[in-house]
C-alpha cells in the first residue's frame, strides 16, 4: 500500500511539473496586433490580438510585438525586456493616462531594456505622459 501511495504521489508531482512548464513556455517570441484582432486570441499572425496590453502578456521576455495594420492599440505597461514595432503605421491612443509605462525589474534576464519603434503616441489633449520610464537599464525609442 505504501509503495502504491508513493507511486501515485510521484505521478501527481510529475504531472504538475509538466503542466507548469507547458504554461511557462506558452509565451511566443513574436506576437502580432491588429485593429480587427481580439485579445482572447493567441496573438499569432493569423489570430492577432487587439491591444498591446493583450499581446504583452503572451509575448516572452526578449520577444517582439509587431503590428499588422494601422490602429490605436491602447496604453501599455512594459514589465519585461521587449520590442514593440509599429511597422510605420501604428499608434497608441491614451486619454487620461500614460501611453507607455516602462518598469522592468532587476529580475529580468534579457537585458532589462525596452525598444519602441515606429509608433505615434496620441493623448487627445488629456494624456499624462507619452512615455513614463521608471526602471530598467535602457529605453530605446526609434522613429
Amino acid at each position: 500500500m505504501t509503495k502504491l501511495r508513493f507511486f501515485v504521489n510521484a505521478l501527481s508531482i510529475g504531472a504538475l511539473i509538466m503542466a507548469a512548464s507547458a504554461i511557462a513556455s506558452a509565451q511566443a517570441s513574436r506576437t502580432w496586433v491588429s485593429g480587427v484582432g481580439d485579445d482572447a486570441n493567441p496573438c499569432s499572425r493569423t489570430a492577432p490580438c487587439k491591444t498591446f496590453a493583450g499581446a504583452i502578456s503572451k509575448t516572452a521576455a526578449g520577444g517582439e510585438i509587431d503590428c499588422l495594420d494601422p490602429g490605436g492599440f491602447g496604453a501599455v505597461t512594459i514589465t519585461k525586456s521587449i520590442t514593440i514595432d509599429g511597422c510605420c503605421i501604428s499608434s497608441i491612443l491614451a486619454s487620461g493616462t500614460n501611453a507607455v509605462n516602462v518598469s522592468i525589474p532587476n529580475t529580468d534576464t534579457h537585458g532589462r531594456r525596452a525598444t519602441l519603434r515606429h509608433l505615434t503616441i496620441q493623448g487627445i489633449d488629456a494624456g499624462l505622459k507619452g512615455i513614463s520610464f521608471t526602471s530598467g537599464l535602457a529605453l530605446i525609442v526609434e522613429k
